[in-house]
């Protein structure tokens, strides 16, 4: 069997894929190539199960044989060291030189692999993860000429400024970080000797005599914990023992991205037909597994990172709607845990926090975030049927719908308003999800009605919409769990509503909807995104959708080289490459917008959209990261990579292709 997979390697171009693995048809489609060269460097990784922490390759220039960048932890989004696992190679006494070898390193869906072969001998190195803590390290060393003796060495190197290391036993190190009490524990069985000196770290198996094809396994157990958890969370139970037998653990790993991977591309969009698309969905579902977070200290349940480069520690709830909508496709249970993570804070008033962090103390209250979250469970029963998740989450889906009305409608009539807890303008733009976008340059705060609540002078017609479609959705809901009331209560609003939406925040004039400020309902003429979220929410009748539908596809307005962006190309306050929300192109906006002119049949624009969208953005076709923002002119990425919402929202746009 071993034997079998070695060959399968040199015969695939590939390393260590099963020829029965759907992993294989998949390599390289992110370039993770990192070496750190100090505690903050390294923005591309490998990392699954929810593990906090994840590997990159080494750069071929850094001339080293074997190895791994990092490990890179996930806690503070910092590297532990510039490399682990480097393997130096004696054949009858004589060092190997990474120069005569030929190097062949591959990225799989769930699964690291290199190669360096010289004329007798190959090294293959793989990684796989194996729970929420663990991951597993495998180096097969094969003999292909006489019989030699053969050492192999594998060391790798910490910063010592941040990072504390001693061997724990007969062949494990700990590299501890009292900073963030983040520990890694490096475990490479008993038939090693470990040793730490002065931030390098090795482990010495001695000399073996290895005949013709004869081969050796060396495994190591990589461990990223906290060191105040629990042992029980610390070490999962594993199903066996991978220093005796290792290949369970390697199958049962192509086993579950087999899943993943079929359950992504069941569906039937003719893009997922053209090998291109299909490569940038695998990358998107990569992408949003690589950024899972399991539970840990006051994060209760398994979540996702917006981007596991630049945010660290938590989750947020706009994040977490729309991850979850994308990961629902082929893990619904993980994209319910995504949604138990934000309400398991949920207030006693109703309201549920923009922020939670894995320390809860810095969990932040001052506003939430749009309401997304009953969008969110519909498409996960879309996706699983679970009608057991929907009853659930009912009452606390309702009651965070009924904080709105009472902490976000200053003046009771109906619409509400963006705001805050602490009567700030920072924190209501940021509860807007839209931080600095244009629309806001001009508004004032109001005290509300009862404690803790303050609004901005201006009703917002995204907000309205949003909340128009959980109306629809909740009263949906309502009727599938047999409460009738409730769902004629919730229908009856959701009309009252779409009447002052079209009539009250769409200018004739101008054929657009916009913000109203809230005394006069004067329309605040700003063109952004908002405007198309009635489309979205199907709350605008068929001649308004016609107008806006109209000034989306003008090229002066939205339809540029990226198209649908943050703000109207021929404002004078457009900055398209730095402007963040006053310009640059967030997928999740351009998706309501393509889904809002589907709703109405306006499916060829949507399909001009969407192509412009996977074609135009830098790198998406390529192995470069999927990226937070774009600019709309040049397709330019922005901002962070490994964009979560990014992913889930291509995904959404490709599967909706008709």
């Amino acid at each position: 069997m071993r034997f079998v997979f070695v060959v399968m390697f040199f015969l695939c171009g590939c390393a260590g894929t099963s020829p029965l693995s759907l992993q294989k048809d998949y390599c390289n489609i992110l370039d993770i190539t990192n070496w750190p060269q100090g505690i903050r460097e390294g923005i591309s990784l490998f990392s699954d199960l929810g593990a906090w922490h994840g590997f990159a390759f080494i750069p071929d220039s850094a001339r080293m044989t074997g190895g791994f960048s990092g490990p890179l932890s996930m806690a503070s989004n910092y590297a532990v060291g510039p490399y682990t696992a480097n393997a130096l190679v004696e054949v009858d006494g004589v060092l190997q030189k990474t120069a005569d070898a030929k190097i062949e390193k591959s990225y799989f869906p769930g699964r690291m692999v290199q190669s360096f072969a010289w004329e007798e001998l190959t090294l293959t190195q793989e990684i796989v993860f194996v729970n929420n803590r663990a991951s597993l390290l495998r180096t097969w060393v094969r003999n292909m000429g006489g019989p030699k003796e053969v050492k192999v060495t594998y060391e790798g190197r910490f910063f010592t400024q941040c990072f504390q290391g001693r061997t724990i036993g007969q062949g494990k190190v700990l590299l501890e970080f009292p900073a963030t009490k983040c520990c890694f524990e490096i475990a490479a069985g008993e038939s090693c000797k470990a040793e730490v000196k002065d931030g390098l770290y090795r482990f010495d198996y001695g000399i073996r005599k290895m005949k013709r094809g004869e081969e050796r396994e060396d495994v190591f157990v990589y461990s990223a914990y906290f060191n105040d958890e629990p042992d029980s969370v610390k070490y999962p139970v594993l199903e066996g023992d991978p220093f005796t037998d290792s290949e369970p653990f390697f199958e049962g790993s192509a086993s579950r991205w087999d899943h993943y991977l079929t359950k992504l591309l069941e569906n039937k969009s003719s893009l997922l037909e053209d090998l291109r698309y299909k490569r940038l969905a695998v990358k998107c579902l990569m992408t949003l597994m690589a950024n899972w977070r399991s539970a840990a200290h006051d994060l209760l349940h398994d979540g996702g990172y917006p981007s596991y480069w630049g945010f660290s520690t938590g989750f947020w709830s706009w994040d977490s709607w729309k991850i979850a909508a994308g990961v629902c496709r082929w893990e619904p249970e993980l994209a319910k845990s995504h949604i138990r993570a934000l309400f398991d804070y949920q207030t006693e008033e109703g309201m549920i926090p923009d922020f939670v962090s894995r320390i809860k103390y810095i969990n932040n209250l001052r506003d939430t975030k749009p309401p997304l979250a009953s969008w969110a469970v519909n498409e996960i029963y879309e996706a699983d049927g679970d009608l057991a998740f929907v009853g659930e989450m009912f009452d606390r889906l309702l009651k965070y719908h009924r904080w709105w009305y009472t902490y976000r409608d200053i003046d009771g009539d109906g619409l509400c308003e963006y705001g805050s807890t602490d009567g700030t303008l920072e924190a209501a733009a940021w509860e807007s999800g839209m931080d600095n976008a244009v629309r806001f340059d001009s508004v004032g705060m109001l005290k509300g009605r009862v404690p803790r609540a303050w609004s901005m002078d201006q009703e917002s017609v995204d907000l309205n919409a949003y909340l128009y479609d959980e109306k629809v959705t909740l009263a949906r809901f309502a009727r599938l769990l047999k409460r009738e009331d409730v769902a004629s209560r919730l229908e009856k609003e959701a009309d009252e509503l779409a009447r002052k939406i079209r009539t009250i925040m769409f200018d004739r004039e101008t054929g657009y909807f916009f913000d109203v400020k809230m005394e006069g309902h004067d329309v605040v003429r700003v063109y952004g995104p908002e405007g198309w979220l009635p489309l979205w929410a199907k709350v605008a009748d068929r001649e308004q959708a016609g107008k806006v539908k109209d000034i989306m596809m003008d090229g002066n307005r939205f339809n540029s080289y990226v198209p649908l962006g943050t703000l109207d190309l021929s404002h004078s306050k457009l900055e398209p490459q730095r402007g963040y929300w006053r310009g640059p192109v967030w997928l999740d906006q351009v998706y309501f917008g393509i889904r809002g002119l589907r709703n109405y049949g306006y499916d060829n624009e949507a399909n001009e959209l969407t192509l412009k969208v996977l074609n135009n953005c830098q790198g998406l076709l390529g192995d470069q990261p999927i990226q937070e923002n774009y600019n709309p002119l040049t397709g330019d990425r922005l901002n962070a990579p490994h964009f979560g919402w990014s992913a889930a929202h291509l995904l959404l746009m490709m599967f909706e292709y008709k």
